[in-house]
């Protein structure tokens, strides 16, 4: 589900994600820190994977949104995708009549998704702005994720059960 334009999250069931909160919070700063170093890697790997998808997207704009994949540290593997990092080369707005570069936020679901004709938030018709049609499969983020997904989780759990166990938590 998506939070904020531009930014992409998994879902997962509630009860397990609010369990391995409760762990993670469990931990203290020392220990907290070890699950955050083993995560780094897990989303530098995982950027990895999307970089080498979005290299073969079939949009052309999906390798400008590539610059906007950052691995974050943190306590869960996490990837960052879009936002409001500026890509692409720069076009005259409409409204106050500067050149601009689009944020690549903006291109995000459209390099995924793909593109139909119709009508934006504010009623003007477009043709397909991007150069492949729509596929609610996703075109390089959710393949690359389900490709990369169980590899991760499970290196992801052992890393977790390892430090876990060493603070006797279990």
């Amino acid at each position: 589900m998506a939070t904020q334009q531009g930014k992409f999250a998994i879902e997962v069931d509630p009860v397990e994600f609010k369990s391995l909160i409760t762990v993670l919070r469990q931990l203290d700063k020392e220990q907290s820190a070890k699950v955050r170093d083993g995560a780094m890697p897990l989303s530098q790997r995982l950027a990895g994977q999307l970089l080498q998808f979005a290299m073969v997207a079939p949009a052309p704009q999906t390798k400008l949104l590539a610059q906007s994949i950052v691995a974050k540290r943190d306590r869960l593997v996490r990837v960052d995708v879009g936002g409001s990092k500026k890509v692409g080369r720069q076009y005259r707005s409409r409204d106050s009549k500067k050149l601009v570069k689009a944020p690549a936020g903006a291109l995000l679901w459209g390099t995924e998704y793909g593109s139909t004709a119709g009508t934006d938030s504010r009623g003007r018709a477009y043709t397909r702005r991007f150069s492949v049609g729509r596929n609610r499969g996703g075109y390089w983020i959710n393949p690359a994720v389900d490709f990369y997904a169980p590899v991760v989780a499970r290196e992801y759990a052992q890393m977790l059960t390892d430090v876990i166990k060493e603070n006797r938590l279990d």
